[in-house]
């Protein structure tokens, strides 16, 4: 059986504090076989990890967490960022015209930017929509507070069920994996829309003192210094980087947008 974290961010993120690189490392040294970063608006992470990801023993598909008009979106083997801000069927109908698939992460709680459970039950009423949205993500390290509905519903729903860590330090990564049969992400698609994942949820505690670490690394982020590790071989370590390349790379995407 194979194990993936398919909810994971890297600096491309506004909001997290980990490099490509570190993410791979620290995706490796967990286990997993297959990762996703998914970054908010902005697919240039996880194409760079997927180019990388071979160096270290893992693959990594492309993905997005896509903000839709109606909350936000994993939008999982795309190759092109789906338009933000569409509502949710359209977009479901933009991903699968790139051949992708969806999952929906944390949803039906109230913090902001989560699906609904209306939204989502009408977009499984409607035909080429429900094609697309293949699963739910019933566990989500970063918001176990708000998870048990998800977990209940999930039952009532055509959808494969993921665990996910959605890390955005280091070392959350693999904290919620998604296990499947086989071990490749060809592997992990036909599992997810085949409906045969299990999720594996993290067994700790979303404690304030790993939310503190969290708020210490982003105000180490603003000062220019992330996790970041050179190779595979090496440790994830808080190093400085160039924070305005990234900037100028995000911005840069949104203006031809």
């Amino acid at each position: 059986m194979g194990t993936a974290d398919i909810h994971i961010h890297s600096l491309y993120s506004y909001d997290a504090t980990t490099t490509v690189k570190a993410v791979l490392k620290q995706a490796a040294d967990a286990g997993l076989d297959v990762i996703a970063i998914t970054d908010h608006d902005e697919i240039r992470g996880s194409l760079e990890a997927r180019a990388l990801a071979p160096k270290y023993g893992l693959e990594a598909i492309p993905a997005v967490e896509v903000s839709t008009k109606d909350g936000h979106l994993l939008a999982l083997f795309v190759e092109e960022l789906p338009p933000p801000g569409l509502p949710l069927v359209e977009t479901l109908l933009r991903i699968g015209q790139l051949g992708g698939i969806a999952v929906a992460p944390h949803p039906f709680n109230p913090l902001p930017a989560s699906l609904s459970m209306e939204v989502v039950v009408h977009a499984l009423t409607q035909p080429g929509a429900k094609e697309i949205l293949r699963g739910i993500e019933t566990y989500n390290m970063s918001t176990q507070a708000f998870d048990r509905l998800a977990q209940k519903l999930s039952i009532y729903l055509p959808l494969a069920k993921t665990a996910s860590s959605d890390a955005h330090v280091y070392w959350a990564i693999g904290a919620g994996r998604t296990e499947f049969e086989g071990a490749t992400a060809k592997d992990l698609k036909k599992a997810i829309e085949n409906n045969t994942t299990v999720p594996i949820p993290y067994e700790g505690d979303f404690s304030a003192k790993e939310i503190l670490g969290w708020v210490r690394r982003m105000a180490l982020r603003r000062f220019g210094y992330a996790s970041d590790s050179t190779s595979a071989a090496t440790p994830v370590d808080t190093q400085k980087i160039d924070l305005e390349r990234v900037k100028m790379m995000v911005q840069k995407r949104r203006r031809k947008e």
